[in-house]
């Protein structure tokens, strides 16, 4: 399990790595504290492709991820367990907005997951 740890000293709007992509509903600038990789799923070993899954995020002022929707997943289910584990552990920058939208997609490629 591969856990990125983020310490941003300047807000961004948008964050884009190999492994997920994550922007502001409202172009709010904010700050990813912590990030965790969605492990690639077992029962999808022999999956060859990219798929991704979108979120709709909640995150609280305490930068807790409170709610989550998933809008869209390629291939359909097969990757949204894992990636809501990872997205559960996910923390962001405290804000003084009781709450803060954020689009997420996680990106899966066979060849970049060991």
């Amino acid at each position: 399990m591969m856990i990125e740890l983020v310490l941003a000293s300047t807000l961004v709007s948008f964050v884009n790595t190999e492994m997920y992509e994550v922007d502001s509903c409202i172009g709010e600038k904010f700050a990813l504290i912590e990030a965790e990789n969605p492990q690639w799923p077992i029962h999808s070993e022999r999956f060859i492709g990219v798929g991704y899954v979108d979120f709709m995020v909640i995150v609280n002022s305490e930068g807790k991820v409170v709610e989550h929707q998933i809008s869209r997943s390629q291939p359909r289910r097969i990757f949204d367990r894992q990636s809501l584990r990872a997205l559960k552990k996910w923390k962001f920058n405290p804000s003084k907005h009781a709450e803060r939208c954020f689009d997420v997609t996680f990106k899966y490629d066979s060849e970049k997951f060991e």
